[in-house]
């Protein structure tokens, strides 16, 4: 089925092979695939074996209607040993079904997105075994996958016209202009910039074809044979560099190149006029605009790949090769966007920072500086139009910032930054291997919030101590759908492996609320109230149960824990439990992991005693706790100034929280941004906090805090603040607890903690005259 599906061409040649393999190998009169329209609501037939070949294209249903309508909506298998025995049963006699009895209908799901139905009827009742159940669903994930590809491509064949952007062209930046972006890699750098151009102006292209077209097409083949070499040589050296999961973009690119589609389309541009570089363009222009131009993320965002690897073939056409661009010492690269490719070949020892337009923190642009230690920004779409050559810029990689020509006054306190941060970390680095104990022994796990394998590099590098997050939903995000069962199981058993003998907290998919649903198109009116974590992940219990199959079944080295996000009800812990175990007796398991939840809602703390009677640990999400408890949503700009987890009323739920942990006596960790912030350490270890759980890049700065504390100390201030009633007041008693350590004054470390203990706008009335100038904002 593997090969007939990657050799079919044709998807309608493709599906009519599908029906009759099928049909073939189950021994059935019947095989049919129904597709799901464009409206998402009607089903319509597209291939049959047993059926009348009239009805194709003809014979539509709704999604919901009879049995194979039922399995698209219900996202289910469901097998029918005879269907005159089923009220679901919606018969239509004009396709000659009649004579069938059994029904097995299979959804066919391509990350998330239903696609249609695979059906199998046989003339007698029959009972399909589990074995044939599971490799028809593996069958119908093949075909989705088909499916999917062919409504990509035939996006290119939809008429519509992009709309043309304006040629006039804008002022450059003036002197001292500050560009606020997304800090991607953390870090302070300046210096000269070096605009990061397109190697080759596919528009002022020269270039000679080959005097026949089969001639011409013979050298495309030729340059594709070429590039897939090249990409393959990449992905050994970027794997070895900087390991597998960034070497797999690669092997995306390959598998663009080695589309029979993409090459079908290739060759018929060569055979209409015999250029291989125009016909190449074309393609590209075809993919690339109109993938860009659609409002679906899923398909926009593959734009860059096609991008990419297509200027490599041209390049490979014409005999232009890819060589290390000139770099001086400590330039700033500013690029509208950096391919993998792009990256690799960057003589990255010469950058001292890096700014782009596009990529977003999770890109791979952005992976590979962090990996590389090298300050990074990006979300600055209009930076190209207005860059200069011969500008310089701040890369301001801990607060998003980019300063464009700095005054000498500017840049002198941004250097003296600079040299401050790279002190401190040095300081922070020799901590690394040292225990993070307090000064009177009491030890405190740090850990690592990581969303992949890409993240467990710098959690060793800084000393982390096991994973307290895996945030799983990244998976989800970055391969645009839930990846299926054996891929999860490898993503976790890799972790799993390489942090033993120490923890890994598994969190299952944190979607909705700011996290969209791959593939789902869920539009709610207040998504952080609605169907998000837990509540998705019991209604879909499908992806549910296969993630938590892949966990128990990643668990070889014996060091991972379950957690589940968004717990206020105990019911949805019941069913939680139930489905857990379920998957534990389907695997022949007769022990569970260690099960803990996020603590992140009112409702969570309120029950918290009850919760610790049936999980093994806590985990404190104080990003939406803060959310939940101030009734403030995290993403809104507007009232960011007062969303602040030192309100009192925050800080009394995690001490409530701890307290309920320590008297049922199950661990209890706090994982949100509270607890990468240095200056919050104190409250929470005097709180009897065990664990703190962070970005690894966070780890050496709170492991300095925490082997200057003294446990009887902190406690005595955690219960300090339990008098505060505004959080101005929690810091004031924060900022004498440091001072009385001695931190405040420190040359390096003493400006972080004057930063981090800065008033906020909301509260500056509320400062003492006296105070105000010490905490600068």
């Amino acid at each position: 089925m593997g090969r007939l599906l990657t050799r079919s061409h044709d998807l309608e040649e493709t599906l009519e092979n599908v029906v009759r393999l099928v049909a073939r190998w189950m021994h059935a009169g019947g095989c049919s695939i129904y597709l799901s329209e464009d409206d998402g609501s009607t089903l319509v037939l597209r291939a049959t074996r047993g059926l009348r070949p009239e009805c194709v294209g003809q014979l539509r249903l709704r999604v919901g209607e009879g049995i194979v309508g039922a399995a698209l909506e219900s996202r289910e298998t469901i097998a029918v040993p005879d269907w005159q025995r089923d009220d679901r049963f919606r018969l239509f006699p004009e396709s000659g079904e009649e004579r069938f009895r059994s029904l097995v209908a299979v959804p066919l799901i391509m990350r998330g997105m239903p696609m249609g139905v695979l059906t199998v009827q046989t003339a007698r009742p029959r009972t399909f075994s589990a074995e044939e159940l599971e490799l028809l669903e593996t069958i119908s994930a093949q075909v989705a996958s088909i499916i999917m590809n062919a409504r990509l491509i035939a996006l290119v064949a939809r008429e519509g016209n992009i709309e043309p952007r304006s040629a006039a062209r804008p002022e450059p930046f003036a002197a001292g202009t500050i560009l606020r972006g997304i800090a991607s890699s953390p870090g302070i750098a300046a210096g000269p910039v070096h605009l990061q151009r397109p190697q080759l102006d596919l528009d002022s292209l020269r270039y000679q074809p080959a005097a026949s077209r089969r001639g011409e097409w013979r050298a495309v083949q030729s340059a594709l044979r070429q590039t897939i070499r090249q990409l393959g040589d990449l992905r050994t050296a970027v794997g070895e560099r900087l390991g597998e999961d960034f070497a797999d973009v690669f092997t995306t690119h390959i598998m663009i190149l080695e589309d029979q589609t993409f090459r079908q389309r290739l060759e018929r541009h060569v055979a209409e006029h015999g250029d291989g570089a125009r016909a190449l363009r074309e393609v590209l222009e075809d993919y690339s605009s109109i993938f860009a131009a659609t409002p679906d993320p899923t398909i926009r965002e593959r734009a860059d790949d096609i991008r990419d690897v297509i200027g490599r073939v041209i390049e490979e056409l014409v005999g232009v090769r890819q060589h290390n661009p000139p770099l001086r010492d400590g330039v700033i690269v500013v690029a509208d966007w950096i391919s993998p490719s792009d990256f690799v070949l960057l003589e990255t020892e010469k950058i001292a920072g890096m700014i782009t337009a596009h990529g977003g923190p999770a890109s791979h642009a952005s992976i590979f500086a962090r990996s590389l230690e090298i300050p990074a920004v990006t979300g600055l779409p209009d930076l190209l139009e207005r860059i200069r050559p011969t500008d310089r810029v701040i890369a301001n990689g801990l607060d998003g910032e980019v300063i464009v020509n700095p005054t000498p006054e500017v840049l002198e306190e941004y250097q003296q930054r600079a040299q401050g941060f790279r002190r401190l970390w040095g300081r922070l680095d020799e901590l690394r291997d040292l225990p993070s104990c307090t000064l009177d022994g009491r030890e405190i796990r740090l850990s690592a919030n990581i969303g992949g394998l890409n993240d467990l590099a710098l959690a060793e590098h800084y000393g982390a101590r096991g994973v307290g997050l895996f945030r799983t939903e990244i998976l989800a995000l970055s391969s645009r759908g839930f990846p299926d069962e054996d891929e999860q199981t490898r993503v976790y058993r890799n972790v799993a492996q390489r942090v033993a003998p120490d923890p890994v907290s598994i969190r299952t998919f944190d979607m909705g609320g700011d996290k969209a649903f791959p593939g789902e198109g869920v539009q709610e009116r207040n998504p952080q109230l609605g169907w998000r974590s837990i509540r998705f992940l019991l209604d879909r219990e499908d992806v549910f149960a296969c993630q938590l199959r892949a966990i128990l079944r990643a668990n070889d080295p014996g060091n991972i824990r379950i957690l589940i996000p968004m717990i206020t009800s105990m019911d949805e812990l019941d069913q939680t439990r139930a489905i857990l175990a379920e998957q534990c007796e389907r695997l022949g398991l007769s022990k569970l992991p260690p099960l803990g939840v996020m603590i992140e809602t009112p409702a969570a703390v309120s029950i918290a005693d009850h919760i610790a009677t049936v999980v093994d640990f806590f985990a404190i999400g104080t990003n939406d706790l803060v959310q939940y408890v101030l009734a403030m949503d995290r993403e809104n700009e507007r009232i960011a100034a007062s969303y602040d987890a030192f309100h009192p009323a925050v800080l009394a739920q995690i001490r409530r929280t701890s307290d309920v942990a320590r008297a049922a006596d199950i661990g209890c960790s706090v994982c949100g941004e509270l607890a990468a912030n240095p200056v919050a350490v104190p409250i929470l270890i005097g709180m009897g906090i065990s664990e703190l759980s962070m970005t690894p890049f966070s780890i050496a700065l709170v492991r300095q805090i925490v082997r200057a504390l003294d446990t009887e100390k902190a406690e005595h201030l955690a219960r300090s603040v339990e008098d505060c009633a505004r959080a101005s007041e929690v810091r004031e008693k924060l900022w004498r607890a440091f001072v009385k350590m001695g931190l405040i004054d420190d040359r390096d470390l003493g400006p972080v903690i004057r930063r981090l203990l800065a008033a906020r706008r909301s509260e500056r009335r509320s400062t003492p005259p006296e105070r105000s100038g010490m905490l600068p904002s």
